[in-house]
């Protein structure tokens, strides 16, 4: 299966390697203009859209934030960046592997004045079904995002550990984070101003939170999440609800213990025909 994208998602990222160190010391990074600036605007109306056309597939997490999913299926616009070599290449570095996979695509609309409540401290690795530590997402506003719109927290080094693993984004997971913070006197990297077209990386296994939207305008985010391209199936069954339905739903047909590479699932550095 070959995808056409246009040559500026093809290009490298100017990424160092003291931003590899961070990311893999923190394990989680802050990259301005990782979007280039000619395309957001383009992408923002195509991700509009495509939440429209999929909201009967919606999901509204606490009335922290609405998502749907895999947009690029259906998009074009979407599907370009979702394959573009340019973020993968920047994911792949991250995690140091040779190449990266999708796992999914998705959302993130926060209503403004205080509709969109605070997303609870949680890990994401409770919903991942897969046998790798090489997972990472980006998220990226498509709209200037100062930090009273809600974009995202940090624990820094907690991608170390799996303490919160047992828990699924609520009240119970961002209780029980905060008092692992303040027991273990943990670092909490804060909100910054996000300008459309930046991104944060983070791993699945980093704490991560957001406070609510108290601006007058919809936060408008977009995510992709990646993962080792060599990473398997666990070969134990899923643990809880959510990995059992992700694992169904993102990768149809794959095996326990057989690698994670699916239609749905595309590598993207290296595309296999």
């Amino acid at each position: 299966m070959v995808f056409n994208t246009r040559f500026v998602l093809a290009e490298d990222y100017d990424l160092c390697q003291s931003q590899v160190d961070e990311y893999q010391n923190n394990g989680h990074i802050l990259l301005r203009n990782v979007i280039p600036e000619s395309e957001v605007a383009e992408l923002r109306t195509a991700v509009l859209r495509t939440h429209e056309a999929l909201k009967a597939e919606e999901e509204d997490f606490q009335k922290a934030f609405r998502i749907t999913q895999n947009l690029w299926e259906i998009n074009d616009t979407v599907r370009a960046h979702v394959l573009s070599k340019r973020y993968a290449g920047i994911a792949a570095k991250l995690l140091g592997c040779r190449d990266v996979r999708i796992y999914h695509d998705l959302t993130f609309f926060k209503e403004g004045l205080g509709k969109g409540k605070a997303t609870p401290w949680h890990q994401d690795g409770h919903y991942w079904p897969l046998d790798t530590e090489g997972c990472i997402t980006l998220w990226v506003p498509l709209i200037d995002c100062p930090v009273d719109m809600g974009p995202m927290s940090f624990v820094s080094g907690s991608h170390l550990n799996k303490d919160a693993e047992h828990l699924p984004i609520s009240d119970e997971s961002d209780e029980y984070i905060r008092h692992l913070v303040e027991n273990e006197n943990l670092t909490v990297a804060p909100a910054q101003h996000m300008n459309a077209g930046d991104a944060t990386f983070h791993s699945c296994w980093t704490y991560h939170a957001a406070a609510s939207n108290t601006t007058e305008r919809t936060r408008i985010a977009f995510a992709i999440a990646y993962y080792d391209a060599d990473a398997t199936v666990p070969i134990q069954p899923p643990t809880n609800e959510r990995r059992a339905a992700n694992l169904a739903r993102w990768f149809p047909g794959a095996v326990p213990g057989g690698p994670a590479a699916t239609e749905k699932n595309p590598a993207v550095l290296f595309p296999r025909d």
